[in-house]
């Protein structure tokens, strides 16, 4: 019995050390994302109160603007698609990279509503655009975007919300993810791959432009991506945000949601819980599309968005 004991306690040991190694591994071949290297990235930044916003913003600047905003994972290239039609329809089209994502800085600070709130309030107040306009926003960023109209609904012209965050299934499950320690040492190691991943199937699968996967380790090689990631989870209360969706429901601010109805990542049965609090619910059922939709399926979200748009 004590031999066990003994070959058990050097078994945890050595896990123990092969755990910290990889760890180690995962983290040392970052790089640092600062001015000598958005020198070399070029693209257009904005210097905010919490650091520098990526951003791009395309368009006639007397256009209406339509500001696009990604979710968790994936930065402002799951746009790029998208674009041009919105472009050729007469809008002046702005997207950014959350903090975190991208090219923008990646603070260490709570990844909470007040962040998402903020870099959004800097990119309108720093652009100078004109009020009300209407938001754009996919999964992670549907809810922001919600969040941000309900605290701000003078500023808001129209939303459209596809595949959004804020009634997504308990996340106790997850808890594990978000644990202390476990936490950073999960989120270093498969982080990433998890969210290459589902751009790869896209890929793969002849839905999505190749490019999206170079683009994605670009911006993947920074430090401070997985971490951002894992403080969105611990702070960020996307899971359940009825709350704001019924602050909103109470205005007059259009709202168009997008949806397929074989999401798994944030399932359609949201809808129908989302339509309770926002009686100005509009619903556009995309049938078999699933989450990755707004990359994998450009054109027939695109048309849809367009619809959207029109609508009265």
């Amino acid at each position: 019995m004590r031999r066990w004991s003994k070959y058990l306690a050097w078994t945890a040991f050595l896990l123990l050390i092969i755990a910290a190694a990889a760890y180690v591994f995962a983290r040392v071949g970052l790089k640092e994302l600062d001015g000598d290297a958005r020198d070399k990235l070029g693209g257009l930044y904005l210097q905010t109160e919490q650091g520098v916003l990526s951003y791009t913003r395309e368009g006639n600047s007397g256009a209406p603007a339509i500001i696009l905003v990604h979710g968790f994972s994936t930065p402002k290239f799951v746009w790029e698609q998208v674009t041009p039609y919105l472009l050729e329809a007469g809008y002046q089209v702005i997207t950014y990279d959350h903090f975190g994502r991208g090219f923008s800085d990646r603070p260490e600070v709570p990844y909470d509503s007040a962040l998402y709130q903020g870099e959004l309030a800097s990119l309108i107040t720093g652009l100078e655009l004109v009020t009300p306009l209407t938001l754009v926003g996919y999964s992670m960023g549907g809810a922001n975007v919600v969040d941000y109209s309900a605290s701000n609904p003078e500023e808001i012209k129209q939303l459209v919300l596809i595949a959004p965050a804020g009634y997504m299934p308990d996340a106790g499950s997850r808890s594990v993810l978000t644990a202390p320690l476990l936490g950073e040492w999960l989120f270093t190691l498969i982080g990433r791959q998890y969210a290459y991943a589902g751009i790869e199937a896209e890929v793969s699968a002849g839905r999505a432009p190749d490019d999206m996967l170079p683009k994605f380790e670009e911006q993947a090689i920074y430090k401070g991506y997985t971490d951002a990631m894992l403080s969105t989870l611990r702070n960020y209360p996307m899971d359940d945000l009825s709350e704001r969706y019924q602050v909103l429901g109470t205005t007059d601010i259009p709202v168009t949601a997008i949806w397929g109805t074989a999401d798994e990542i944030v399932p359609y049965d949201g809808a129908a819980l989302m339509a309770e609090d926002l009686p100005q619910l509009k619903l556009i059922t995309i049938e078999d599309a699933n989450h990755n939709m707004t990359f994998g399926q450009a054109s027939v979200v695109t048309e849809a968005l367009l619809t959207a748009l029109d609508a009265p």
